[in-house]
């Protein structure tokens, strides 16, 4: 990813002070984090909290500080997802549960977590107490409703809606309000968060869609092998009739060849136009999304918010 976003020197600040308030002096917890840590992530949302900073006003020690909650949080989540998804590899390397096992994974999780609380309580705010708290709970409803979801087949496209705005959309939606509140722009913020919501929601189905590029590699085999249901299938299992929903529930649950039931999964999907569907959704949050951005400053740090907002929707990765 090209940091053209007017951040570099943001980011080196951010990224000095993340990996500090990470030290441990407990040598098994250095070896997973430096492990964990040895990629880089893409930074979204510390990158949205400083765009939207830029654009707003001035970036501020409070914004650093927001930045790195949120982005602990948001490790410690995916930590804990990978161990709910059974998820071998996050970013090309192997995840923490596969590598170590999920005892371990749920721990670090716990780990981070607390990282993030300490930040939070440290700053002596009750604000990023309550932001921290209800943004645990929200997520943490989130993978609950999914299990729900997945286990008693509620295969809607508002009940998926209700899943990654928790899981995902929530998180990116606090970055860009906390961001006004940060500048005490009240008139901004339900805008603010609006946006937040709309680029969480594209993101989540971008996601869902990398997913099934060049479905004939064997990764992808091993991402639909986890425990997530997404937009492309949703909407091809509500299309489809009720001999096919049948059959390919029943093939779920037979697998006896592995990749013979996901190549006619796949093929169920493409043929029913969840893929299609699915970027249309996608595209149609995001343009929702920028139009909003047209009533704030048409400075250079909305430029460059257009510009990541773009990137996200035509990532690789």
């Amino acid at each position: 990813m090209k940091k053209k976003f007017l951040l570099k020197k943001e980011l080196k600040i951010f990224e000095k002070q993340f990996i500090f308030f990470l030290k441990s002096k407990i040598l098994f917890l250095k070896k997973i984090k430096n492990y964990f840590f040895l990629k880089k992530g893409k930074y979204v949302r510390p990158l949205l909290i400083f765009l939207i900073t830029k654009m707003l006003g001035t970036i501020s020690k409070k914004t650093y500080k927001l930045a790195s909650i949120i982005e602990l949080i948001h490790t410690a989540s995916i930590i804990h997802d990978d161990v709910i998804d059974n998820s071998s590899f996050r970013r090309g390397f192997l995840t923490i549960n596969s590598l170590w096992n999920n005892k371990i994974a749920v721990i670090f999780g716990d780990y981070i977590f607390s990282k993030s609380l300490n930040l939070a309580l440290n700053h002596n705010s009750n604000h990023y107490n309550n932001l921290f708290s209800n943004l645990i709970l929200k997520m943490s409803e989130g993978e609950l409703y999914q299990i729900d979801f997945i286990k008693n087949h509620k295969f809607y496209e508002k009940n998926y809606k209700k899943i990654i705005f928790n899981k995902t959309a929530l998180l990116i939606s606090t970055c860009c309000e906390q961001s006004g509140k940060l500048l005490k722009k009240k008139h901004t913020l339900f805008f603010l968060k609006k946006i937040g919501i709309l680029i969480g929601l594209s993101f989540q189905i971008k996601d869902d869609l990398l997913d099934y590029n060049n479905f004939n590699q064997q990764n992808l085999f091993l991402k639909l092998n986890e425990t997530k249901i997404t937009l492309p299938f949703i909407y091809s299992f509500n299309k489809a009739s009720l001999k096919e929903k049948k059959w390919i529930l029943n093939l779920s649950k037979k697998k006896q060849n592995f990749f013979f039931f996901y190549k006619k999964l796949i093929n169920f999907i493409l043929f029913l136009g969840g893929i299609e569907f699915s970027i249309y959704k996608m595209k149609l949050f995001t343009n929702k999304a920028l139009i909003q951005l047209n009533n704030f400053p048409n400075n250079s740090a909305n430029k460059s918010l257009k510009t990541l907002i773009f990137f996200f929707i035509n990532r690789k990765f």
